[in-house]
């Protein structure tokens, strides 16, 4: 999708997402995502927003960021002279991923939206706004349920300290820890 600056294309946006039933079979899940704005001039990535559920060697949910700075290049080619801590770029501030909350916190489409738009000055149409945040609130609550599904004692807590009467019809619900616990 191109991205505009007064009505001209300054760079791109693309959107990818995996999907499959959960382990129960009744819900879909995303196993994974990619959100990456290209810019125009050179067709090379500029930011990455991706998310991986089966991620080992790196947070599952995070930012790769294709920016150069010589003060970080110069701390992570210190770092990484170490022995034992070799990478295959050392100094490109790309490889770093920085993370964003895991498998249910992650950001949304929405979120890269409304950073283009007010932090890069991408042109918009009239009503995006309340379209991003339509969004962007439907997204949460969809991880909201996931998140409940995952750790169902911790919500009936919350619930119960509000005033609600909550029963389980098993004994104890277990929890579901590795979405909780993944980098």
């Amino acid at each position: 999708m191109p991205l505009t600056v007064a009505g001209k294309t300054v760079a791109y946006l693309g959107c990818s997402m995996d999907q499959e039933l959960d382990r129960a079979g009744k819900y879909l899940k995303t196993t994974g995502s990619k959100v990456t704005v290209w810019s125009k001039i050179d067709r090379t990535p500029l930011i990455r927003l991706e998310y991986d559920a089966a991620m080992r060697g790196a947070p599952i949910s995070h930012w790769q960021i294709h920016a150069e700075r010589g003060a970080m290049s110069h701390l992570l080619g210190h770092a990484y002279a170490l022995p034992g801590r070799t990478v295959s770029r050392p100094h490109d501030f790309s490889s770093l991923h920085f993370p964003l909350g895991g498998e249910r916190f992650r950001p949304c489409l929405e979120d890269v939206i409304q950073f283009l738009i007010e932090e890069c000055g991408i042109d918009s149409k009239d009503n995006w706004r309340a379209v991003v945040e339509a969004g962007r609130e439907k997204w949460r609550r969809i991880q909201l349920r996931s998140a409940v599904r995952d750790a169902p004692e911790e919500a009936a807590s919350v619930l119960r300290h509000h005033g609600y009467i909550v029963e389980s019809s098993v004994e104890e619900a277990e929890d579901r820890l590795a979405p909780l616990r993944k980098w």
